[in-house]
């Protein structure tokens, strides 16, 4: 009896023993665990209709972020805007955004860091009118379609004010991306400014015009990656992770590009022809690009604080914001990209308007 005792004592100690340790590596930071052990917690990165969140197919297809040890759901939105409320209200821990979709947010005191540059929209945003409006000043007075507060809602504003005209002076009509394209093929409205894949698809009504192109404002409109101040707190790793998984998909667009388009494609319910013509708007960054937009201080849209800062500038001056951010350099964390360099180095990444 005693020596049955003294087994079932020793059985629980060892359990003991095995559970304290097994919490213990629980606590460990993921740098300690191999390429294989994904976290347990899953993220949600929101992403909308516009081709260099499209991106984030690529990893998703071809399991990077597992390779990566991170677990990533991509929550599509249809509707822009819902992603960008989604992502300030907590349901999502990541989101792909225009960087003036982050200005306000960060006045608000929602806390969160930029932490990846996704592309500089180089063509992929217009400004589309009807057959017999050749230019911007003959919008006047005409319906524009396109969504009430997003960077296409900006990028109005900056194309008219190219003609010295302002909201004022054309009869704004508010709809969501996805429904100004369709408005303007049906002849609802008279001009739409939109991102790709829209904008192709409303260049394809006969006698259409391109009256502006965000190839006209080289830097204009950065993408860029949002990830929760929960999770910049409590999950740095994954963040690393989540990069790394990124420019994974990078490298594989360069040497696969067809599977690339094809894996985009899908996700996005474009055929690859379109997918191939969404993307040449995009101009993307290499992992030293992205760190440069963030820390190399100049005066050029080339920095992203300085290129956010003349944004909120002119979105007070609209009054689309109450207040301009006191300091823009704290709403960027390029240390996490640093890992990222340190580990893979800076490879190429498309060329997308070959």
């Amino acid at each position: 009896m005693k020596k049955t005792k003294k087994v079932v004592s020793l059985l629980l100690t060892i359990i003991m023993l095995t559970s304290f340790v097994t919490g213990c590596g629980s606590s460990e930071s993921k740098s300690n665990t191999s390429d294989s052990a994904v976290s347990a917690i899953t993220y949600k990165l929101g992403i909308s209709a516009y081709p260099a969140f499209y991106t984030w197919y690529i990893p998703q297809a071809e399991k990077f972020f597992e390779k990566n040890g991170v677990n990533v759901e991509l929550v599509y939105f249809p509707v822009y805007s819902d992603s960008v409320q989604a992502f300030n209200s907590g349901k999502v821990d990541m989101i792909s955004l225009a960087i003036p979709d982050a200005i306000a947010p960060y006045i608000s005191g929602i806390e969160y860091e930029t932490v990846l540059v996704l592309d500089n929209s180089n063509g992929a945003d217009g400004l589309v009118g009807k057959k017999g409006i050749n230019s911007i000043s003959d919008l006047k007075g005409k319906s524009v379609a396109t969504e009430y507060g997003t960077i296409e809602h900006f990028f109005l504003l900056q194309a008219l004010q190219t003609a010295e005209m302002t909201e004022k002076d054309v009869n704004f009509v508010n709809l969501s991306i996805s429904d100004s394209a369709p408005a303007f093929i049906a002849g609802t409205v008279d001009a739409a400014c939109l991102w790709e894949p829209s904008l192709s698809k409303a260049q394809t009504l006969e006698g259409s015009k391109l009256l502006y192109s965000s190839e006209n404002t080289p830097g204009l409109i950065p993408d860029v990656l949002l990830v929760s101040g929960d999770m910049a707190r409590n999950s740095p790793d994954d963040i690393e992770a989540v990069i790394n998984s990124y420019f994974d998909g990078m490298d594989f667009y360069v040497a696969n590009e067809k599977q690339a388009i094809a894996d985009m494609a899908k996700g996005a319910e474009i055929t690859e022809d379109e997918m191939k013509v969404a993307m040449s708007g995009s101009r993307l960054f290499t992992v030293q690009e992205c760190i440069d937009a963030m820390d190399q201080e100049s005066e050029s849209y080339s920095y992203l604080p300085y290129t956010t800062n003349r944004i909120a500038e002119f979105l007070h001056s609209v009054k689309m914001i109450d207040s301009v951010p006191d300091d823009t350099k704290k709403m960027f964390n390029s240390t996490y990209l640093k890992k990222v360099l340190e580990k893979r180095g800076s490879k190429p990444v498309p060329d997308t308007k070959k």
